[in-house]
């Protein structure tokens, strides 16, 4: 007796799932989400940024920290605090990320994007 791995019905239910994930998918691939970071420092808004506007990257000098503006991204480049776990949190680029330097009273906060969707990154 011969045994069969894939049989007709098993490619096309293959077949029907890759093709509502693409439909599912295409949205995002084309959307223009408005990406925003909200700079705060000692409890106060210091800088609004556009970062889906961002052409070249630079670096936004506040008190006590520096952080690296790019293209859809943000992060914490340096600060005085000792532990550096600020810098070590890597770059910020999905809405709702959050980077916090508790010595520098320092708080990036990524919005703009669509509120309350389902996120495939995990921490």
């Amino acid at each position: 007796m011969k045994l069969k791995l894939i049989r007709k019905a098993d490619i096309i239910i293959l077949a029907v799932l890759l093709a509502v994930s693409l439909v599912l998918l295409l949205p995002k691939l084309f959307s223009e989400e408005k990406l925003t970071a909200f700079v705060y420092q000692n409890g106060k808004a210091v800088k609004e940024i556009d970062l889906s506007a961002v052409e070249e990257s630079y670096e936004l000098k506040l008190d006590n920290a520096v952080i690296l503006v790019e293209k859809n991204a943000i992060s914490f480049f340096d600060a005085s605090c000792p532990d550096k776990l600020c810098v070590k949190c890597g770059k910020l680029t999905h809405t709702g990320d959050t980077a916090v330097c508790v010595p520098t009273k320092t708080v990036i906060t990524l919005g703009g994007g669509k509120e309350n969707q389902v996120d495939a990154v995990s921490y």
